[in-house]
């Protein structure tokens, strides 16, 4: 294999990009930060035994989902975007054979997490210093974690293959991580109910990953050793088949011939869209009168229709939920499932607020716009109102199905349960505004999109939950009731310093930005509650903005 100056490319320029060195810098400062707040809020009502086996599944999950959808930020765009710039062929211009491409992609993007799994091991170690934990089940542990992150950069290497635009890639990753790391154990738990008592002996669930990490802990692993190594092996093996399938694929596609087919192919799908040719050329005029911008983020008439599937599935969920009994399980895995939907909405919401602008610079779009008559208001305007056309309609049908699924509690009795809905459902309006703000104003400043949404996303998702659990490291003698308020104001107030910065950041600095070169570091933009900006005034005195 020929892999070698592919990933001493890739290296040497991973070295020269400073976020190499803050990943793992982050990632061991992540671990380290977890095993604190465990410490802090559990060392008064829990016995060492415990605690140490409790820090231990806090790390372990944290790094499971990290690894699991490590493949969506780092290889699901490595193909389709040399597709895109017309480089694969060249590649293949050289000795270079489909393999050696495909494990150089893996060796190169591969480097950095496996990097953050050894700097997230010292922090699993100390679980065994607290207690309760023996150290095969760290081993295990962090064998589980480093094949579920092969599994998944494989998996996406794979589904890149097939395609050339960046959003597409991205969904049809998205879509097969979950089904292969999430939907996998809940078909085999089905099977496994029906026909054998024992949750390892379903066929679905060997081939996930998360069987491994469900029967590396001693509790599982000492009646099902079998079955763990089994499902590691097979897993690894589905891992293997990924990046050879992926390999014999890259040549086809590359080829002349291949783009040809689908091309010749993908004829057939304009025929369909010339029904109501007349009425979408009419809304089409009337939107482009009305607010060009608008017209200019609504091209894609698929994604006003998408968006309905997360409103459809919390319906189903609240179809099948059974209020009999308040407070019970039944009630726990529905309001779980009203969350995962939310928060699946607000990915969605802040990756495509993220993304238009971001590609809007790369194509050149926004410096066609800043040669026309519009100004800053009227752009912000336009995409603010094609957000509204796209996720208004989705937006309401969760808030009212919200509102069912809290009426439903207070039937029941479950007071608690219907007032941390209430507090679900004005979050969700809450960061949608922020998302639409942040999104944009990210987009514009980020130097490519993925780096945007994963900003949108830090910023208005995940810090809030970490002024919480620090919150909960402070007051954590407090209610169920209390900790959801306490949630609540917390977001409410990220949110409105967050949406606040981004306006005006926005409508402040949106040429200068708009004209900086795709790709070209942005100047450093301060607020206007920095103390740099404090004026001072004749007498000496400094006052605010």
């Amino acid at each position: 294999m020929n892999w070698i100056p592919l990933v001493e490319h890739e290296l040497r320029a991973g070295v020269r990009r400073p976020r190499t060195f803050r990943t793992r810098l982050a990632a061991a400062g992540a671990a380290v930060g977890i095993c604190c707040w465990g410490l802090l809020v559990w060392a008064d009502w829990k016995s060492a035994a415990s605690l140490g086996h409790s820090l231990l599944e806090l790390l372990g999950w944290t790094g499971f989902i990290g690894t699991a959808l490590a493949g969506l930020f780092l290889t699901s765009d490595c193909i389709s975007q040399e597709r895109r710039e017309g480089t694969l062929g060249l590649l293949f211009l050289t000795d270079l054979r489909g393999r050696d491409v495909a494990f150089g992609k893996l060796a190169a993007k591969g480097l950095t997490p496996v990097y953050c799994l050894l700097a997230m091991l010292p922090a699993l170690t100390v679980c065994v210093i607290v207690g309760g934990v023996t150290a095969g089940e760290v081993c295990r542990l962090w064998m589980v974690l480093l094949n579920t992150l092969f599994f998944s950069l494989s998996l996406a290497i794979l589904t890149s293959t097939f395609c050339r635009q960046q959003r597409a890639a991205q969904a049809v990753a998205v879509a097969a991580i979950f089904l292969s790391v999430f939907r996998l154990p809940l078909l085999g738990a089905g099977f496994a109910s029906a026909s054998s008592p024992s949750l390892a002996a379903s066929f679905a669930f060997v081939f996930s990953p998360a069987c491994n990490y469900l029967l590396a802990y001693d509790a599982r692993y000492r009646g099902a050793s079998g079955s763990f190594w089994g499902s590691l092996l097979a897993t690894d093996l589905l891992a293997w088949g990924c990046l050879w399938a992926a390999g014999r694929l890259l040549p086809r596609m590359s080829s002349e011939e291949t783009s040809l087919f689908i091309r010749a192919t993908g004829t057939r799908w304009p025929r369909l869209q010339l029904l109501g040719t007349a009425r979408r050329q009419r809304l089409r005029c009337e939107l482009l009168s009305r607010n060009p911008i608008t017209w200019l983020a609504s091209r894609d008439g698929w994604k006003q229709h998408s968006s309905w599937c997360l409103p459809a599935l919390a319906l189903w969920i609240w179809l099948c939920f059974d209020p009999s009994s308040p407070g019970g399980s039944s009630a726990q895995v529905c309001f779980a499932a009203f969350v995962a939907v939310h928060a699946l909405f607000k990915v969605w919401v802040g990756s495509d607020a993220s993304h238009i602008l971001a590609s809007d610079r790369l194509s050149g779009t926004l410096e066609l716009l800043l040669s026309t008559t519009l100004q800053t208001r009227e752009v912000a305007a336009g995409m603010l109102s094609a957000f509204r056309r796209r996720f208004v309609g989705p937006l309401a049908a969760l808030v009212i199905l919200d509102a069912a699924l809290a009426v439903k509690m207070l039937s029941v009795g479950d007071l608690t349960t219907a007032f941390a809905t209430g507090a679900v459902a004005a979050m969700l309006l809450a960061d949608f505004c922020c998302l639409c703000w942040v999104g944009l104003w990210r987009g514009l400043t980020a130097r490519d999109p993925v780096r945007a949404i994963l900003a949108t996303l830090w910023r208005v998702l995940v810090l809030p939950w970490i002024f919480f659990a620090a919150g909960i490291g402070i007051f954590r003698q407090s209610t169920l009731a209390e900790f959801a308020g306490m949630w609540l104001f917390l977001g409410l107030a990220t949110d409105v310093v967050l949406w606040v910065n981004a306006r005006d950041f926005f409508h402040g600095h949106f040429r200068a930005m708009a004209l900086r070169p795709f790709g070209e570091k942005p100047a450093r933009v301060e607020s206007k509650w920095s103390p740099m900006n404090w004026e001072e005034e004749p007498d000496g005195q400094t006052t605010g903005p």
